[in-house]
């Protein structure tokens, strides 16, 4: 399943680069947002004290060390299992460029941390989040190359469905533990998945290009 090359690839394309548009004009023109104030609520009333220590390391595997190790560990199968090096760079790519391009944003838009109780130590700025941005990059990659391994079309969904769960599931730790508006979180997402494709369609591009250069020679 090419997903990229879908249709709905580039209609979340489309609704990604909306959201992460209208989020940086509203924040750009206040820092109150209503979907800030009514999901933040919603967030930390639906998940109690109880559930803390399993968001801690949903947030753990998005900080630098979490990020660095999966991704370490992934490129380690692609490497071991299908000698994928244009995979590989790929990932290297994505995750190392979109995290500088998280940070730039960061620094260009400015947006402080909620003023509240931080549950986690941060230092960076808050919009966009690079926890959802990061995750968002690296899991859909992730999951982008797996499902395009697999053979049937039940395992192929249940991938994607078990990635978007996960990846969910770390944005929202970031707003349970208090150090980002969901806002932040939304606007990450898009900026990932607008990064994510771009990485992919990249890849697609040099991987045509290396084969087709590789069957030139062995034709030669």
């Amino acid at each position: 399943m090419e997903m990229f090359k879908t249709k709905w690839a580039y209609f979340f394309l489309a609704v990604s680069a909306a959201v992460f548009l209208y989020f940086l004009f509203a924040v750009n023109n206040g820092p109150s947002l209503g979907f800030d104030r009514y999901f933040s609520k919603f967030f930390t009333g639906l998940f109690s004290e109880n559930t803390h220590p399993f968001f801690e390391v949903m947030d753990t595997l998005g900080n630098k060390i979490g990020v660095g190790i999966m991704t370490l560990v992934f490129l380690l199968f692609l490497w071991f299992k299908y000698r994928n090096y244009e995979a590989m760079a790929a990932i290297v790519f994505a995750v190392a460029l979109g995290n500088e391009i998280n940070k730039w944003l960061k620094e260009a838009i400015g947006r402080p941390r909620p003023d509240q109780e931080h549950l986690v130590d941060v230092s960076s700025l808050s919009f966009p989040s690079g926890h959802a941005m990061i995750g968002m990059i690296l899991y859909t990659i992730i999951a982008y190359f797996i499902i395009n391994e697999l053979k049937s079309g039940s395992a192929k969904w249940l991938t994607a469905i078990i990635a978007g769960i996960w990846i969910l599931l770390m944005g929202i730790s970031r707003i349970v533990m208090g150090v980002h508006y969901p806002s932040d979180i939304a606007a990450g997402f898009a900026a990932g998945y607008i990064w994510v494709f771009i990485s992919i369609a990249l890849y697609a591009v040099l991987r045509s290009m290396f084969r087709r250069s590789s069957y030139q020679r062995e034709s030669a």
